[in-house]
């Protein structure tokens, strides 16, 4: 059996195995582990089927449709056949473009800031119901920036407030859609207030002027967010009470 019969017989296999029996079926399959390239298409080609089956699973059907399918019958039924075919030729390619479509659309447009900062309230708020840990412990904020770097995670800006100091400590990466985003800890006095970096590129249709002086509630959270050429930060308070004002006093660049 040569790869174009293999191929030609697997294409026909169902991801849900109720074709296990057939005999010309499971021939191809006993001959397959013996090419790794034809196990290789064949994976992505039940991956294809199962896409396409859960599509069809969700597409609701109308209430009109027998009708429908009867009356076409009908009408066909009364045409030659050759007058038939094309017709028939029309509408599978119309279904199966419409099916191809719907499987592989293309790729959504990058996030907004609103949509990053939303995401990074749930993250934070599933990490706390959880009890997270920080993957680096540190009171110096060289070591934060340090650490940040070795792990190719966003460096942030440091928060120098102008009253009481504002200390990190620790920090971890955090994975957002793919993305490493830096967590920095802050503290002071009995307030913890938490920031997030992440690169400028991954969100689109950022404000010309952000600044971290405007606070928002963003789910009960108070959020506030800034921006430079590189990066965006977010910082969020540790609760609903968290007054972040005393936190966004001033701030300066790690070197």
């Amino acid at each position: 059996m040569d790869d174009a019969e293999l191929h030609l017989r697997l294409s026909a296999c169902r991801p849900n195995g109720q074709d296990n029996d057939d005999p010309l079926l499971r021939e191809a399959m006993e001959n397959l582990p013996h090419r790794p390239a034809s196990m290789e298409w064949f994976a992505q080609e039940q991956d294809f089927d199962r896409a396409m089956c859960k599509c069809l699973a969700e597409v609701p059907v109308p209430e009109n449709l027998r009708s429908e399918i009867l009356a076409a019958a009908k009408l066909n039924s009364a045409l030659p056949r050759w007058q038939r075919l094309p017709w028939l030729a029309a509408a599978a390619a119309l279904m199966l473009s419409g099916l191809l479509f719907t499987i592989y659309q293309p790729q959504k447009a990058d996030p907004t800031l609103a949509q990053f900062e939303t995401e990074i309230v749930d993250i934070f708020d599933g990490m706390k119901d959880k009890g997270f840990g920080l993957d680096h412990v540190t009171g110096e904020i060289a070591n934060v920036s340090a650490w940040l770097g070795s792990q190719g995670a966003p460096k942030p800006y440091v928060v120098r407030p102008c009253t009481k100091e504002a200390r990190p400590f620790g920090c971890r990466v955090v994975d957002w859609r793919g993305q490493k985003v830096a967590m920095i800890c802050f503290g002071r006095a009995d307030q913890e207030a938490h920031l997030f970096v992440v690169l400028r590129e991954t969100l689109r249709d950022l404000p010309d002027d952000l600044s971290p002086q405007k606070v928002v509630r963003v789910e009960g959270y108070p959020v506030a967010s800034w921006s430079c050429s590189k990066y965006v930060y977010v910082m969020m308070g540790d609760s609903p009470e968290t007054n972040l004002d005393e936190f966004l006093v001033a701030t300066s660049d790690i070197k």
